[in-house]
């Protein structure tokens, strides 16, 4: 494989006169430890490898989606807005995308639009200069106006088109969405989003040219997820056929649910003729770091998948998994996750197949759950299943099965109006609310309530994770003097800062 990729990247050296660049995008701070950590790496477990991040030639730094939003605040008592404010701080030279889904916000209840315009327009002035937006029905009316403000505002846009093993989505669909998004919005960069590990290398070679073909310079860009063990080929071979850039993680924090290596995408992509502006001193630096702080918290690190061709049944996402496994596990039924999986397969294809990312991998996984516990399929329906059916966040690409749809509609909440109704302003209400908040403060308490947020924890810069003796000897010796060491009980511990922590 590797050869013929390699003959096909010199003869496009020979026709153009130079070799072309493949840009790498971080992930490290918000897919990866979502696909591997449940979202829980905290914001002071970030700031000791910004800058290292920031120095090592990323073409941008991924830091922060609305999922992070729910895990800092409802698990780890901290601000979202701060984290992406402290980040802003240490990394200057590198541009940070937000991700932002849909129409919606916490617990995938689509919203008006006034409140989303004003979700943007905060990201923006914390410190995220990239949006990457999604619409997982690619039902564009749901994100136009935050792409318009983002643009507004100055920020780039990137616009994903996610990839789905489903009838109708097929090279022309894909080619389609990308016109269509161009033409309307005249967005910065396209990006093929492959958030369940199930474009095959062999899609990969007419999808990728199809897109580079239909959306001229603008970029394109390639994330896909390592679940059936083909991600990093995948990455490879999209940069052959046309992608400019490819979203990564590093290692650690890469491979098993998680995006491919950056330092093996980086090493792999050279050996094939491409030049890859990425420090790999500085990313071995960060991985060490990073396998040192999953030692400390007893978090797992990405281990390469064996092939798992079940999953391209379930096409299910990697953050979606781990966030599946946790919530199993803390309901006590870990032992019925096969079970689970097993009916989240049939679920989607029930439904109309929908495209395995947000919201749709959590919608599915519900009524799977409770499918598998009460016996009865579909004797308990969840809201935000009917809210899919009856079409709340948009039109349905695929039908969905007559009798699945009547007993959801039997069995669903009657609270639950089978008409969408209009969603209407909210910024007034809460402005006579909260007169004397920030719109930060305002936006989180409309999300997660009054109480929560009066919980939050301010950031201490103060974490570091634990060196072993010989470490510790040889950071000292290629350490300035006039820097602090101090040593801690019952560990031993650098200070990379100098300062002090309550870590152990």
């Amino acid at each position: 494989m590797l050869s013929t990729l390699r003959s096909l990247v010199a003869a496009e050296t020979a026709r153009t006169g130079k070799r072309r660049t493949i840009d790498l995008v971080d992930s490290t701070f918000r897919d990866a430890h979502q696909c591997l950590w449940a979202t829980r790496m905290r914001t002071e477990h970030m700031l000791p490898i910004a800058k290292q991040l920031d120095e090592a030639g990323f073409h941008s730094i991924d830091a922060l989606a609305l999922v992070g939003f729910d895990a800092s605040v409802l698990f780890l008592n901290q601000d979202p807005f701060e984290r992406v404010r402290l980040l802003r701080e240490r990394i200057t030279a590198t541009s940070l995308r937000g991700a932002i889904r849909s129409n919606l916000m916490r617990s995938f209840f689509p919203q008006a639009d006034d409140v989303n315009e004003l979700f943007v327009e905060r990201m923006a002035a914390n410190g995220i200069r990239e949006f990457g937006v999604l619409d997982s029905l690619h039902c564009w009316d749901n994100v136009a106006p935050g792409i318009r403000v983002a643009k507004r505002l100055g920020a780039k846009v990137l616009v994903g088109l996610v990839f789905n093993l489903a009838p109708g989505y097929d090279d022309d669909f894909y080619v389609r969405q990308a016109r269509e998004v161009i033409d309307r919005f005249d967005v910065d960069t396209i990006c093929l989003g492959d958030a369940g590990g199930s474009l095959t290398v062999e899609r990969t070679r007419t999808l990728v040219p199809a897109l580079r073909a239909a959306i001229g310079d603008k970029r394109l860009e390639l994330i896909t997820h390592c679940l059936t063990g083909t991600g990093p080929q995948v990455a490879l071979e999209a940069a052959v056929y046309g992608a400019d850039q490819i979203m990564t993680a590093v290692d650690p924090l890469a491979n098993g649910n998680s995006l491919p290596s950056a330092q093996m995408i980086a090493r792999d992509l050279r050996a094939l003729g491409f030049d890859v502006n990425v420090d790999d001193r500085l990313l071995d630096d960060v991985g060490a770091y990073l396998g040192k702080l999953a030692d400390d918290l007893g978090y797992p690190v990405g281990v390469p998948a064996e092939f798992d061709p079940s999953l391209y049944q379930t096409q299910y996402a990697g953050g979606a998994m781990t966030n599946l496994e946790a919530q199993l596990k803390q309901a006590g039924i870990a032992d019925r996750m096969p079970a689970v999986i097993e009916e989240i397969g049939r679920v989607r294809e029930e439904l109309g197949s929908p495209v395995m990312a947000t919201p749709f991998p959590a919608i599915v996984a519900a009524q799977a759950v409770m499918n598998v516990l009460h016996g009865e399929r579909y004797s308990v329906v969840p809201d935000e299943v009917k809210k899919y059916v009856c079409g709340y966040y948009g039109e349905l690409p695929l039908p969905i099965d007559a009798d699945i749809k009547d007993r959801v509609l039997g069995n669903g909440s009657r609270d639950v109006a089978e008409t969408p109704p209009p969603l209407d302003p909210v910024l007034p209400a809460l402005r006579s609310r909260y007169r004397n908040q920030s719109d930060d403060q305002l936006l989180l308490r409309y999300m997660y309530g009054d109480q929560k947020i009066d919980g939050l924890v301010p950031v201490e810069d103060t974490f570091s994770v634990q060196q072993s003796i010989v470490e510790l000897v040889a950071g000292l010796a290629r350490m300035p003097s006039k820097r602090r060491v101090r040593l801690v009980a019952p560990g031993i511990e650098l200070r990379a800062n100098g300062g002090s922590s309550d870590h152990d």
